[in-house]
């Protein structure tokens, strides 16, 4: 089993109960929670934004994510293929919040990122259709 990130205690995998006065923070992060994955070849990444939509899993392919890079903030595209070792949920309990607040920065800044990367994605996919009923076979991307 690998270690947990720096900050995160075990603790805080642990879904509290409902009888808890400490409650889950569900105004950040994903409704109070966080995907983690530990990859091989990247190491911890928070899980951010599902790429495409269901049909992938309709054919049997495991889903694919945004995701931002714990060590260093860089954007990543993940998967749950056999090159995730392990993943974990943390759940934000109002207590923790401050001692959290470096993942949950991580997460929104990775979430901004995943969602430019897909504005821009589906931007040049539908200048692409524009530009081929207007009959042109070669055109040159807007910049």
């Amino acid at each position: 089993m690998t270690a947990l990130p720096t900050g995160i205690k075990e603790s805080d995998l642990k879904s509290p109960s409902y009888k808890s006065k400490d409650k889950i923070a569900y105004e950040v992060a994903d409704h109070g929670t966080l995907t983690l994955y530990d990859c091989a070849g990247f190491g911890w990444v928070i899980v951010t934004l599902l790429i495409g939509s269901g049909g992938s899993r309709l054919r049997g392919f495991a889903p694919r994510y945004y995701g931002i890079r714990v060590s260093d903030g860089a954007a990543v595209r993940v998967g749950k293929g056999p090159h995730v070792a392990r993943a974990i949920r943390v759940y934000i309990r109002q207590s923790r919040v401050k001692a959290l607040d470096a993942f949950i920065q991580l997460y929104n800044r990775g979430l901004i990122s995943a969602h430019s990367t897909r504005d821009r994605i589906s931007s040049r996919r539908f200048q692409g259709q524009v530009e081929r009923a207007a009959g042109h076979r070669s055109w040159r991307w807007n910049v």
